[in-house]
């Protein structure tokens, strides 16, 4: 799956020459017809983390911090960031 940007959606219908005012109007709406992806926080990848890896286990130290560090990069990622 592939997910694009508001941003990116207008820079794809004024490249395709659809009307502005078109692509504005669908900006408007788009909220109304699709749910948006939303990324996780920082706080919610830590609860993530706890729900999948319980701190009490011995030795999962390790595992909890690619967790975090994964979970984080993978958002940042998806962010457009660190390319």
């Amino acid at each position: 799956m592939k997910l694009y940007t508001k941003e990116m959606f207008l820079t794809a219908a004024e490249k395709c020459e659809v009307s502005m005012i078109d692509a504005k109007h669908i900006m408007q709406y788009i909220d109304d017809y699709v749910t948006p992806i939303e990324l996780p926080t920082d706080e919610q990848i830590g609860q993530g983390r706890d729900e999948h890896i319980p701190i009490d286990e011995k030795d999962m130290w390790s595992e909890r911090l690619f967790f975090t560090v994964g979970a984080k990069w993978m958002r940042d990622k998806i962010q457009g960031g660190d390319q």
